[in-house]
């Protein structure tokens, strides 16, 4: 299974349509978005998504994202969010993955130490992160879709299959 993994995406139109354009391309089963969408009419840009993979777009927020209740009743019809909107845990392709925006180095550490996840996915920090430990377990900041700080707009592509996971950049 291929799963699209982006973070702090930040309002930015143009990166948003080109990460879409790609993922409906690549034919990707999933896309996790580790929060930092920003405000609620970033739907209209997601709702380009394929419609079979609409079905699995799951989300988590960020701290930047102040209107969470219209992000919820907005984006909300596309995206399916974390039951406390800040942690997300489900199954898919057959490994457990974990999803936050902003979890503690020592959270991270742990939880990919636990035995309980495969991969750990994060966001925040804008910067890339993009392992696997000892365990197997992938790590994975896929870094900042909208470009602001590092001035690279990158997402990531994960194969669960292979238990890899490549860097977009766009």
């Amino acid at each position: 299974m291929l799963i699209a993994c982006i973070s702090d995406s930040h309002d930015h139109m143009d990166h948003i349509l080109k990460a879409v354009s790609i993922i409906n391309e690549k034919k990707v089963s999933a896309v996790i978005h580790c929060g930092d969408y920003v405000a609620p009419f970033v739907k209209k840009w997601f709702d380009h998504l394929d419609d079979s993979i609409k079905k699995n777009f799951f989300g988590v927020f960020g701290n930047n994202d102040g209107e969470k209740l219209f992000l919820k009743q907005n984006l909300g019809q596309i995206c399916k969010f974390a039951q406390n909107g800040n942690e997300l845990i489900l199954e898919l392709g057959g490994k457990r993955i974990f999803a936050s925006h902003m979890p503690k180095q020592e959270t991270i550490k742990a939880l990919a130490n636990s035995g309980e996840f495969d991969i750990i996915l994060t966001g925040h920090t804008h910067a890339l992160r993009n392992e696997k430990n000892d365990k197997g377990v992938l790590i994975i900041n896929p870094g900042e879709l909208c470009g602001y700080l590092t001035g690279k707009a990158t997402f990531a592509l994960i194969d669960t299959d292979k238990m890899e996971s490549d860097i977009i950049e766009l």
